[in-house]
């Protein structure tokens, strides 16, 4: 079997009444879904509660989710659509901020980003270079290189045509090279 059938699968299992095979998606997606509601642009102290909500969600739709698409593009479309109203509902957020924290969810250890300096300093330019890009650019960035989507994945998470996707990705890169001054970005 596929991953996408395995997981339209358990899809159905849990929404069978399985709800113990829940914790499986919880386990798998959990990253994701703190990173793609960090990298909108919410504040860490609002990330955990809000991914809980975005997880509240899956579970309430599950049984409507058909396959059309892949788990993790609807799980991330929830996760945002629960970012993106919790943001709506702020009257201000720090940017800079929350993108640095989008950097370090899912990534290296504590002791690991401490013994690396250098890194935590590039971490910090590239957070603040992409705090200054448009939220589309920023989003499309981050899904490309922290969730290593495919363009189509990212396409499809996001509701945006491919071309939408393709032109977002491309001027993110050329924007970051400029208020990196340079140009690793195009590998």
């Amino acid at each position: 079997m596929n991953r996408a059938r395995d997981e339209l699968e358990l899809c159905r299992r849990i929404a069978g009444g399985e709800q113990h095979l829940f914790a499986q998606l919880i386990d798998r997606y959990s990253g994701l879904v703190a990173g793609a509601i960090a990298g909108a642009g919410v504040q860490r102290a609002d990330v955990e509660d809000l991914a809980q909500l975005a997880f509240v969600n899956v579970y309430k739709g599950i049984a409507g989710f058909r396959g059309d698409a892949k788990l993790s593009s609807w799980i991330y479309r929830i996760a945002l659509n629960v970012a993106r109203g919790h943001l709506k509902r702020q009257t201000s957020r720090p940017l800079t901020n929350s993108v640095e924290e989008a950097l370090e969810i899912g990534q290296q250890p504590e002791d690991q980003r401490d013994s690396a300096p250098l890194t935590t300093v590039r971490n910090r330019a590239l957070a603040q270079a992409l705090a200054q890009l448009p939220a589309k650019q920023r989003i499309s960035l981050g899904l490309y290189y922290f969730e290593e989507l495919s363009y189509e994945e990212i396409a499809e998470a996001m509701s945006l045509n491919l071309n939408t996707v393709r032109t977002q990705i491309r001027r993110g890169k050329q924007r970051l090279a400029e208020l990196l001054d340079y140009s690793v970005l195009d590998e």
